[in-house]
């Protein structure tokens, strides 16, 4: 079977740079503000006040993501691709202003609210427009290009924060954002189509949506609870089984949230998004390693904050590098891919959670290099699952396979962020913070999160044997 090979000059040819760049800045507005957002928060407590409430500043966010990337998939009142994109970029203008002119938390709050559902929603039409925009031929190099702009932002977006709480101009990090969503809105006239060439869905699947959103807040409210084990363990367990529901009733209604085959066992997709889940929840362990590495390596915080910034190098190293290949060597990356993730973690277990309070450089080499090749897993993978997903995707369901990336994406990061929170939590970081309760959460965390990459390799292992199977069973050209 011959393949026609593209490079990267392909992905911007005929007409498709300028789509090229609505897509990419539409997910670099979401990454940056989450990077800048996460370093201007305490500049903004500090004016405003609400202490208190400032763990539910990305729980709001990512709540209203998913609940945005639901609309990407249900489409409501026939809005088509164009409109919902500008309807998007509008939310996130809007969101910004709002969190740019707040007075209280509570407002700041609603914006970042109005913030998410944009930023969200823009996400999730990027990843639809991909399959609709671009041939079939370069669908995986327009995902690594997309993951490629998370890791830049992850390297520019701290920085652009901490310049703007130097100067005591937080509300102008937001008010910055307005005028860039407004540009991107416009230029969807130019490149996004109208419609689409499926018509969608003609009600709501209610049952499924308020199942979704029931689990997002269960385990958002779990990621940000600090006393106790007890309430944040049976909110994670309620999520599950609120996803097993929406399972079951979402294989047995016509009106689908996620598409056919997704929650059948032995089905492509069904697989293809357990590994989806898997290799995003295995990376968001490095939400703790600042915390580690300033209190258990002697770190400065920005030292620490771009430590975890190597995961985003190595993903967005990975993808880049990988994208195009085809065939055995596809195959190879996408178990290659969690094996990484798993020494990657076996790493952190060994070498992070270790008393250099000194501050030595030398014991941070390997946590280093774990972090790379944490991200560089999910990397060489991530375009090819991603890839494989639109093309299982059944008959007349691609916007709805499109859309459901994003929710599962989004969904792995808050259901790992609430587990790890619950890991470190049983260990005692958060009733005793001292070296040894740190050193112990975070052999904790590492330990168990080998459960993850473990758990991916089958999984991967069966997507790799069913491609080759299809492959064998295919006429040659």
């Amino acid at each position: 079977m011959t393949t026609h090979q593209s490079g990267w000059r392909d992905l911007f040819a005929d007409g498709r740079a300028l789509a090229v760049t609505v897509f990419a800045g539409g997910v670099g507005l979401q990454a940056i503000e989450t990077f800048i957002g996460s370093t201007l928060l305490p500049s903004v407590v500090a004016e405003i006040g609400g202490l208190e409430l400032f763990a539910w500043n990305t729980t709001v966010f990512i709540v209203a993501s998913i609940i945005a990337s639901i609309f990407a998939a249900v489409r409501p009142f026939g809005i088509g691709p164009r409109g919902s994109y500008v309807l998007a970029a509008t939310g996130f203008a809007i969101g910004s202003l709002i969190c740019g002119s707040a007075s209280s938390m509570e407002m700041m709050l609603f914006g970042r609210a109005v913030q998410g559902f944009g930023a969200g929603l823009l996400t999730a039409m990027s990843y639809a427009m991909i399959r609709i925009v671009f041939p079939e031929r370069l669908w995986g190099r327009a995902f690594a290009l997309i993951s490629s702009v998370w890791g830049v932002s992850t390297l520019i977006g701290p920085a652009i924060g901490g310049v703007f709480a130097t100067f005591d101009a937080w509300r102008w990090a937001f008010w910055l954002l307005v005028p860039l969503a407004a540009l991107l809105g416009l230029l969807a006239f130019r490149v996004i189509p109208a419609r689409s060439n499926e018509r969608g869905m003609t009600a709501f699947p209610i049952p499924q949506i308020l199942l979704l959103i029931g689990a997002v807040l269960a385990v958002s409210v779990a990621s940000i609870l600090t006393e106790g084990v007890m309430l944040p363990t049976l909110l994670v367990g309620l999520a599950v089984l609120a996803i097993i529901a929406l399972g079951v009733i979402d294989q047995r209604r016509e009106n689908r949230l996620f598409p056919r085959g997704t929650f059948s066992l032995g089905s492509p997709l069904a697989a293809l998004f357990a590994a989806m889940l898997l290799l995003n929840a295995a990376i968001v362990s490095d939400m703790f390693v600042p915390l580690f590495v300033q209190e258990l390596h002697g770190q400065a915080p920005l030292i620490a904050g771009y430590m975890v910034a190597l995961v985003a190098v190595g993903w967005s190293t990975g993808s880049v590098v990988t994208s195009s290949w085809t065939g055995n060597r596809a195959r190879a990356v996408l178990v290659i891919g969690p094996v990484l993730q798993l020494v990657a973690t076996i790493g952190l277990a060994l070498f992070l959670g270790r008393d250099n309070t000194a501050g030595e450089l030398l014991p941070l080499l390997p946590v280093g290099i774990s972090l790379v090749l944490l991200g560089l897993g999910i990397g060489i993978s991530w375009p090819h699952v991603s890839t494989r997903l639109l093309q299982a995707a059944p008959a007349g369901e691609g916007d709805l396979t499109s859309a459901s990336i994003s929710m599962v994406q989004l969904f792995a990061s808050g259901l790992g962020a609430a587990v790890a929170g619950v890991i470190v939590n049983s260990a005692g970081l958060a009733s005793a913070h001292t070296t040894v309760t740190t050193i112990s959460a975070s052999n904790w965390l590492y330990g168990l999160f080998l459960l993850v990459p473990l758990a991916t390799i089958p999984i991967v292992w069966s997507i790799v044997r069913g491609d080759r199977l299809a492959g064998e069973t295919q006429p040659a050209e």
